[in-house]
């Protein structure tokens, strides 16, 4: 007899959220989302709810509402943005008769999405990290005079209204540089980070998706690596593909750290190959929900999200002890345009000519969020 499929609710609507409902088809989907144009709303997979704004303190009473309808069959949660995070965090006891999910200590988990918590926490246990000084007000600039340059200048969390006019991120090759770019930063943005820049291609940029249960054991684990990053050198994940040859050292590295700051849940950490200094440095983690490029794993023969499904919903999951060996699929996942934007402008351009080359929205298996991005742009240019 087929056991029932464990219910899931995946929070958020972008190709983050659309690759979770892709990487748990085999699970009872339900997505909560805040825009109808978002990719993950099209996605065959999954029923759809709206909510008024995922990101706000409301998410919480629209998530008790909507668990009524799961009629006492309490469903996975997972997230998928950041802010939602805080919210759900905030209100975890308010949830947890609701939904499975594990969280850290939440003053742990502020921290951690802190640029300075994150720096503190890693220094504390010894963890190897580029050293940066933290800018809350003009008088600040005096205390980066002492750091290595160059450097990234770059705000301590995300901001919209920073966004909007600024960049995601500076390279900058002296204090002067600093200096002549914060004032107009500080005004919308005070909190800002100078760390010192480690040497490197994007394709040095290798990350860890793992996810602790609630005793702190590692349950599931997957290495990959950046191919290309959009913008250049300061942005996000363009294409990535698994990074077998890196997965004992990084999961290790990711597992030290954990354990000694006793954190549980999802944890994706990023690390940077240094040409100069010659090893692995930890840049920063995304916790508590998935990553933005989270699919290449299940792409990659090693589904990490339906193992952290199982266990949460009670089933028993064979612990991860080999990561290394968890890669049967040669994939490259790639979002369509930032991945285009990086190679027209000088991006590297790794070959993996026998490496299947999978599109972050795009799929014959699921044609309708590709169809409506592309009718999106379409509309754009003719208007």
């Amino acid at each position: 007899m087929m056991s029932a499929k464990i219910p899931v609710l995946v929070v958020g609507g972008s190709a983050n959220a659309l690759g979770v409902l892709r990487s748990l088809t085999h699970c009872e989907l339900h997505l909560l989302c805040d825009s109808e144009q978002a990719p993950a709303w099209h996605s065959r997979w999954g029923q759809k709810h709206r909510s008024a704004d995922t990101k706000a303190p409301t998410v919480v009473d629209e998530l008790i509402q909507l668990a009524a309808r799961f009629s006492g069959n309490k469903p996975v949660l997972l997230l998928t943005e950041e802010k939602t995070v805080v919210q759900v965090s905030a209100a975890r006891e308010r949830l947890a008769p609701f939904y499975h999910f594990v969280f850290c200590d939440a003053a742990m988990l502020l921290a951690l999405q802190s640029k300075s918590g994150f720096q503190q926490l890693a220094n504390e246990v010894g963890a190897a990290i580029p050293q940066g000084r933290i800018l809350s007000q003009l008088a600040d600039l005096a205390l980066i005079d002492d750091l290595n340059y160059p450097c990234v200048f770059k705000p301590l969390e995300q901001n919209e209204a920073y966004s909007r006019q600024f960049k995601k991120a500076y390279k900058v090759s002296s204090a002067a540089e600093v200096a002549s770019l914060y004032p107009a930063i500080a005004a919308v943005m005070p909190q800002m980070i100078v760390q010192e820049w480690l040497e490197g291609a994007d394709s040095d940029i290798y990350f860890c998706l793992a996810y602790f249960d609630a005793k702190g054991q590692l349950l599931s684990s997957f290495t990959g690596r950046k191919l290309r990053s959009w913008p250049l050198q300061v942005g996000g994940t363009a294409s990535c593909t698994a990074a077998p040859e890196a997965a004992t050292e990084l999961t290790e590295k990711t597992v030290k750290f954990c354990q000694a700051i006793g954190y549980v849940g999802q944890m994706g950490m990023e690390f940077k190959f240094d040409a100069q200094r010659g090893g692995f440095y930890m840049i920063e983690p995304t916790v508590g929900r998935t990553d933005y490029q989270h699919e290449i794993a299940t792409l990659a023969g090693s589904n990490v999200l339906a193992a952290m499904v199982a266990s949460l919903a009670g089933q028993s999951i064979a612990h991860a002890t080999a990561p290394q060996h968890a890669f049967s699929k040669k994939v490259v996942w790639y979002d369509e345009i930032a991945d285009a934007n990086a190679l027209a402008n000088g991006g590297p351009n790794v070959l993996c000519l026998d490496y299947q080359r999978v599109a972050a929205v795009w799929r014959w298996s699921d044609p309708t969020p590709g169809l409506m991005s592309f009718w999106r742009r379409l509309k754009r240019k003719l208007s």
